[in-house]
């Protein structure tokens, strides 16, 4: 496969998180893969700007962020509410670039089709929120801050989740890996199976190391190394487990 400059993976993070959920990607990845966060606003440096809430919304941010020339090959990686984002985006790409996906990723993210209560629950209490949190890095902060400036994002982020779960209508023809924290009690390896239903390419499964937030996991770039590596050389993905 021949590209222009290397491969490039398009990043979406999780619920009431920001780009520092892949600080450390670039170097960890290496000069093969160029890593590209999406910072949805609402957040970190775009904190001053009103949050998506809806698909269209989504979208329009989407045209803008996925800015893709035809020659360069791509990947999405999506976790938890970022692999909706993703599986989103791998589904419709043609209204975002000129050239599909080589691979769709998503970690500890249920499938549209599955039944989770706190996202689907149109007003979800801020127990079950703050009980969405205690799985994360968030849960060394006080209670007082997480009410003030976390739940807020996070109401917003899960109101967006909602919206493209309703809105998942037809699987993306690209190869989906679907990765799952062995530690994971809220996107486990049976859930993630599921998706299989979402796409008409090449389906594989991985359990990694970690609990729902294993983004920030060492295991997570070593598979995603040896993945894309196999993207950017053009060897078959078949051995690397795609």
């Amino acid at each position: 496969m021949g590209q222009d400059g290397p491969l490039r993976l398009y990043c979406f993070h999780h619920a009431a998180a920001g780009k520092l959920a892949f600080g450390p990607w670039p170097q960890l990845l290496g000069p093969s893969v160029e890593v590209v966060p999406v910072l949805l606003p609402g957040r970190d440096a775009r904190f001053n700007e009103a949050r998506i809430t809806d698909v269209a919304g989504l979208h329009r941010e989407l045209r803008t962020a996925v800015d893709h020339p035809p020659a360069r090959p791509y990947a999405l990686y999506g976790h938890s509410l970022g692999g909706l984002v993703a599986h989103h985006l791998a589904a419709r790409w043609r209204q975002f670039a000129a050239t599909a996906p080589e691979l769709l990723v998503i970690g500890a993210s249920q499938p549209p089709d599955t039944d989770v209560p706190v996202i689907d629950a149109e007003s979800p209490t801020e127990e079950a929120m703050l009980e969405l949190i205690r799985h994360s890095s968030a849960r060394t902060l006080s209670e007082a801050t997480l009410r003030r400036y976390v739940l807020p994002v996070l109401r917003d982020d899960l109101m967006l989740a909602r919206a493209l779960r309703a809105a998942a209508e037809r699987p993306a023809d690209v190869p989906l890996l679907a990765v799952n924290g062995d530690r994971d009690t809220l996107a486990d390896a049976r859930a993630m199976a599921g998706w299989s239903r979402w796409t008409t390419g090449p389906f594989t499964t991985r359990t990694i190391t970690g609990d729902h937030y294993f983004v920030r996991e060492r295991a997570l770039t070593t598979l995603l190394s040896d993945v894309l590596r196999s993207l950017a050389t053009g060897l078959d993905t078949a051995s690397a487990g795609v």
